[in-house]
């Protein structure tokens, strides 16, 4: 293939991968395929793009360059892009490979993540080795090169006091924001713990989503260095420190495939804690119905697995099996999720979270200061019951550039909110973290910060026929009919009733 020119036509889009557009008769005539990689210059930049054919958003003798590629190039409409066929990645092999059950070289690991970071990968091809992955397995060596190549392929937190600890959850379990209140309680006894948060995926809230409500999580590498050196912690959101970069670009590959084998879990988690600086770590690994994890046996395992991988990265690893089988607050949403962890700090009320917060900050101050678990927790209980976590909390928020005086009441709501009723007697027996989520989702949460749900009853409790039991919130009146759409095809609350039937 003979190196062409042609025009660049900026298309402002996103596309979530380096791809160049060619007139579909005019890709032909120049031997350029569907999914062929071609190296495109302007000046000294070089980009590796796929290709894409359209019939009529780009004319003969151009080339639509998305934004992700006309930012990296620096082109302008109508500028020359020298094209031409880039050559076959070598990482391809490695993935059929995998794909095939072989075990993969330190070397072969680090080239799949390296295209996967220079998008020279198509989605297809990622998800080929993440099924290879879930299908074939990796063995603890392999685990280890993939956590060290994402670890690599980002940036690491420098945090000038030591030691540094870390706290992280597998997910799944509406409304738990451990962290919000774990950070606060550890940084308030002088450790450093940095906390690079998500936000919401496939959830209505992550933690970052909930922190944003009262500070600005979007901080630079130097940033949150400033922000951590000076008060021992912060709530930020890793995708903007761009630790463990490749972590984001798999979990966004992973998410609606469904597949999250455990070996891309392990490196997903402690790539982003080595990345913290963390020597020490609690995981919360939640178990039961509608949880990631099933059974008590299976979070057994997967801690045994964690601990393991922590020896070979250098750090020591916790893991405390906990309760998932429901909501670990009674909202979701992230304003409402926000309002209540502020709400907890104060020590205005005492839901599961608070013993589940206390217990993953015990396990934490027992590894770092030789005491035992029992009477961390009872520190712990004390940094809460004195105030000394609110005032950490509040600090934490003014470093990060909020308003260090907000109250719970100051958290605003969405304008339109609405009652749910029981349809019918009973005993409450099951909340559904999945359908929490997804109803609060349809709501507009999390992109409405303002929008999701109050739950006003727990599991265990009698109600009524016609009991108020739930309050949606959202910015529009249709979403919330949509919701109640929702829940008649799928019960947000599932009763048992007390009495069957009377013969």
């Amino acid at each position: 293939m003979v190196l062409v020119k042609l025009k660049a036509k900026i298309i402002d889009v996103e596309a979530g991968l380096n791809v160049a557009l060619l007139n579909e008769k005019y890709g032909g005539q120049l031997d350029f395929d569907v999914s062929d990689r071609v190296r495109l210059t302007v000046g000294r930049k070089t980009v590796v793009a796929m290709v894409d054919y359209s019939k009529k958003l780009v004319a003969p003798g151009e080339i639509g360059l998305f934004a992700e590629v006309s930012r990296a190039l620096g082109a302008r409409d109508g500028q020359n892009v020298e094209t031409d066929l880039a050559r076959r990645p070598a990482s391809l092999d490695f993935i059929h490979k995998k794909l095939d059950g072989g075990t993969l070289a330190e070397a072969e690991i680090k080239a799949i993540i390296g295209d996967l970071m220079e998008e020279h990968l198509s989605t297809a091809e990622s998800a080929a080795f993440i099924a290879g992955v879930y299908t074939k397995g990796l063995n603890t060596e392999e685990t280890v090169f993939l956590t060290k190549a994402i670890l690599a392929s980002g940036g690491v937190l420098k945090c000038k006091r030591k030691p540094v600890v870390s706290e992280h959850s597998i997910g799944g379990v509406a409304g738990d924001r451990s962290s919000m209140l774990v950070v606060p309680i550890i940084a308030s006894l002088g450790l450093t713990i940095p906390k690079t948060a998500t936000r919401a995926i496939s959830s209505a809230c992550g933690s970052a989503d909930a922190m944003e409500i009262f500070a600005p999580v979007n901080l630079s590498v130097r940033e949150a260095e400033r922000v951590i050196n000076k008060t021992g912690g912060c709530l930020i959101w890793g995708g903007a420190v761009n630790i463990a970069a490749a972590d984001d670009k798999l979990i966004k590959i992973r998410n609606p495939l469904r597949l999250d084998p455990q070996s891309l879990l392990l490196a997903s988690i402690l790539a982003k804690k080595k990345a913290e600086g963390a020597k020490f770590v609690v995981l919360d690994i939640p178990v039961g119905r509608g949880a990631k994890i099933a059974s008590v046996d299976e979070a057994r395992d997967l801690a045994k697995a964690f601990e393991a991988l922590g020896k070979y990265l250098d750090m020591e690893v916790s893991c405390v099996i906990t309760d998932g089988s429901g909501p670990a607050m009674n909202c979701v949403g992230p304003a409402l999720e926000a309002r209540r962890v502020l709400e907890l700090l104060e020590g205005k009320e005492e839901p599961p979270l608070i013993e589940k917060a206390c217990t993953l900050s015990g396990v934490l101050l027992a590894a770092v200061k030789g005491i035992t678990r029992q009477e961390g927790y009872r520190v712990a209980r004390q940094q809460l019951a004195s105030g000394k976590a609110l005032e950490k909390f509040r600090e934490i928020i003014e470093a990060q550039g909020g308003d260090s005086r907000v109250r719970p009441s100051d958290v605003r709501l969405a304008q339109h909110s609405q009652k749910v009723f029981a349809a019918e007697s009973g005993v409450v027996a099951h909340v559904d973290n999945k359908t929490l989520s997804r109803v609060a989702r349809v709501l507009g949460a999390p992109s409405d910060k303002e929008a999701g749900i109050v739950l006003e009853v727990a599991k265990g409790a009698r109600v009524k026929a016609k009991q108020h039991v739930a309050t949606f919130y959202s910015d529009s009146a249709e979403k919330i009919r949509d919701a109640f759409e929702q829940i008649r095809k799928m019960p947000l609350i599932e009763i048992d009733k007390l009495v069957f039937d009377v013969v």
